[in-house]
Formats: structure tokens, C-alpha cells, sequence
């Protein structure tokens, strides 16, 4: 497991903590804390990157998110960073819905589940916050959401893999980067989104990479269910480069949502970058102006 005691970001003017929660009878989740060293006069940020996402690929974003705000960065579980009691585990110890009770317990336990918080994530964490937010079961004030999947699938040629024995996984994972870069990453314009792909899978739990690949896929996942009880603002950010997650898809997700906000943003690497909390502190004030 990596050491997190010291920064992995190292904001300006910010005090860094880390947490060990208890989301569930034997499972512990790490949250990454920072908070300025001024009183904040900005209410709390609760950030949830995507699958096996590591911090280092935010951490342009996180230093100036860190700089006037509260951050909260919570792991999910299937990043090595989780601790199990229980050495047997299933596909749905891993489901997005297990993942979004994870997040509600989180939050109350840190005393961040508030009107006053912003939610952001990526990909499978914008997805998990999604579903912790339907029916205002995660209470927050407005969701900043880049790049959510609606759904989860994989060519049967792929799925094969899905049964394979975990410890077969340092071998296949250089398949899978080749087929992330041949059909499904615009390596050409956007090697930044390939390179942070590429450092994710090869430093990945096996046994939960596994797991969690076969419930989100063979669990049939959508989040459409449930979509219109999902009350707060919610801006949905994409790149129309980013291949990985379908823009037509999420616009359908801003159709379905009640308050709703698409914000087309020129790149992924854009969607990583310090430039994109320009857009974040944006649609804050936008909500914060607008009549409930």
C-alpha cells in the first residue's frame, strides 16, 4: 500500500490529515483531508475519483481546489488503499450500490453530509455519487460531476477475462492497455488521459479490479433508475474527445436529471487540470445566486 502520510499534493496554506472510516462491519475506507490553514470562508469540497484512480492524476486540480476549500478525496473501495476484515469476497461487495452506501456512511461519519458541501467526482465515482444522491439519501448542496457512466459493458470477446484467476492479472493487463490505447483512448490526443490509465492499472488491486470490473458488467448496471429524484444541481461535465464515456449518454442524464447543467469542456486532460475549478467555482456561484 502506498504511504500517504506524507502529501501526495502539497497545496499552498493547507493542513493535510488522512482518515481510516468504517463504511461498513469490517471494511475501512483512507480519506485524504486538506484544509486551509486560514479559516475557510468557502464551504467543503467531497471529491471521489474514478476506478482505481489515483490521487496523483488530480492532483493539478486538488492543489488549487485545496487552496480556498475543504477538501474531503475518498477512496473507494476497490482501491488497494481499502482495508478488508473478511478475506472472502464477492462481485457485489463491490456493486456501485454497495460503493454509494460506502459514500453516504463516509460523509455522516465526517460530519460533511450538509446543504453546505459539493459533491465532485469521475467516471465510477461520479456514477456512485449519482446513486448516493437519488432520493436525497446523501445530503449535499450540488454535484460537479465529470464524465459519469451510465452503464457498464464490455465485448464478449472481453469477457472471458472476467473468469480468469486474479493472480493472472499482471499478465493480462498489458493486453488491456493495448486495447484501451488501440480502440477505445485517442492516444494521439489525449496521452495524458492514456498515460494516467496506464499508471492506474498496473499499480491495481487484482482480486478488486476483478471484482468490480464483474459487478458493475455482469450486474447489468444503469443509472437511469431513480434519476429524477436526484433534487440538487448537478453539472455534468464532458470532453467530446473522451471516448470512454459517451456523450450522448450524459446528455441524456442532464434530460432526466431536474436540474440539470452540461458543461463541454475542450479535452480530458482540460477535465484534470487546475483551469477546470474556474468552471467548478462557476456553477457554485450560478446556484448559489439562482432562487430555490
Amino acid at each position: 500500500m502506498d504511504d500517504f502520510s506524507m502529501d501526495p499534493v502539497t497545496p499552498p496554506d493547507s493542513v493535510y490529515t488522512t482518515a481510516s472510516v468504517c463504511v461498513q462491519k469490517g471494511v475501512h475506507l483512507r480519506v485524504m483531508i486538506w484544509r486551509p490553514k486560514q479559516p475557510a470562508s468557502k464551504n467543503p469540497i467531497i471529491f471521489v475519483a474514478g476506478w482505481v484512480s489515483a490521487v496523483s492524476g488530480w492532483a493539478p486540480l486538488l492543489k488549487v481546489m485545496a487552496a480556498g476549500r475543504p477538501v474531503y478525496y475518498i477512496e473507494t473501495r476497490e482501491k488497494r488503499s481499502a482495508l478488508f476484515e473478511k478475506r472472502k469476497l464477492k462481485p457485489e461487495d463491490f456493486s456501485i450500490g454497495r460503493m454509494a452506501q460506502d459514500l453516504i456512511a463516509a460523509c455522516r461519519q465526517l460530519g460533511i453530509a450538509s446543504p453546505t458541501s459539493t459533491v465532485i467526482g469521475s467516471s465510477l465515482g461520479a456514477t456512485a455519487l449519482l446513486e448516493a444522491l437519488k432520493g436525497g439519501r446523501l445530503t449535499a448542496g450540488e454535484a460537479f460531476l465529470i464524465g459519469p457512466n451510465s452503464e457498464f459493458k464490455a465485448p464478449w470477446y472481453l469477457r472471458w477475462m472476467l473468469c480468469l484467476p486474479a493472480f493472472l492479472y499482471h499478465g493480462i493487463k498489458y493486453f488491456l492497455l493495448w486495447y484501451l490505447k488501440t480502440f477505445m483512448v485517442d492516444a494521439k490526443k489525449e496521452p495524458e488521459q492514456m498515460m494516467r490509465y496506464t499508471e492506474t492499472l498496473k499499480a491495481a488491486h487484482p482480486q478488486r479490479i476483478k471484482l468490480s470490473a464483474r459487478a458493475a458488467i455482469e450486474g447489468q448496471y444503469q443509472v437511469w433508475p431513480g434519476l429524477d429524484s436526484v433534487r440538487i444541481p448537478v453539472a455534468l461535465a464532458y470532453a467530446p474527445t473522451d471516448t470512454l464515456h459517451s456523450s450522448a449518454n450524459i446528455r441524456l442524464m442532464a434530460e432526466r436529471l431536474p436540474r440539470s447543467t452540461v458543461v463541454a469542456c475542450p479535452s480530458n486532460k482540460y477535465m484534470h487540470s487546475a483551469e477546470l475549478m474556474q468552471d467548478i467555482e462557476a456553477f457554485i456561484l450560478r446556484k448559489e445566486r439562482a432562487p430555490e
